[in-house]
């Protein structure tokens, strides 16, 4: 798939690039704020680790490979000139979420608020229903993340079931929004 325009001026979605994108990833995941996002998106301390260059190229490169299996679509988010985050849409079901479900994570802390999410998920949404031509688009997010939830409750997301929690015991919420 090519790079999206978005709706918001100078948001553009693009391909991954590791050697771009990986400088990016490491020094978000060394700031104050890295940790707390990877929290908040429901990742334990255990999962988290240690952040190291090689590690943010190889998750790019991973990133790369799935969408070459047709596993999933990922997009950076960059504005700016430089990549401030990463929208995927996962093709295939997991053990957590029907498929397509569509995660967000905007890593630069300086841009959150300035609409960039709601103008990538709107991408991903349209995604989703004209080139995916799903019915549904899923996703799931931590009960307790109130700014993913106000997100998701703008574009239009309901709830799908109970919240539950995962083998960690975090507490999620799957959501789903009707195309």
């Amino acid at each position: 798939m090519n790079d999206i325009q978005t709706s918001l001026a100078g948001l553009t979605l693009t391909r991954p690039n590791p050697e771009r994108d990986a400088p990016f990833a490491y020094s978000w995941f060394n700031s104050e704020y890295g940790r707390d996002t990877l929290l908040r998106m429901g990742n334990t301390d255990e999962q988290i680790g240690i952040p190291s260059l090689d590690k943010e190229v190889q998750t790019l490169e991973t990133f790369l490979e799935l969408e070459q299996t047709n596993k999933q679509l990922t997009w950076m988010m960059r504005i700016d000139n430089k990549s401030v985050g990463a929208v995927w849409i996962e093709l295939l079901d997991t053990e957590h979420v029907k498929s397509p479900a569509v995660h967000i994570m905007i890593g630069d802390y300086s841009y959150r608020g300035q609409g960039i999410g709601t103008a990538s998920m709107r991408a991903m949404i349209a995604i989703a229903r004209d080139d995916l031509m799903a019915e549904y688009l899923y996703s799931r997010h931590l009960a307790s993340n109130a700014i993913i939830i106000r997100l998701n409750q703008l574009l239009g997301f309901e709830n799908d079931g109970l919240p539950y929690k995962d083998a960690n015991g975090l507490l999620f919420q799957n959501i789903k929004l009707r195309l």
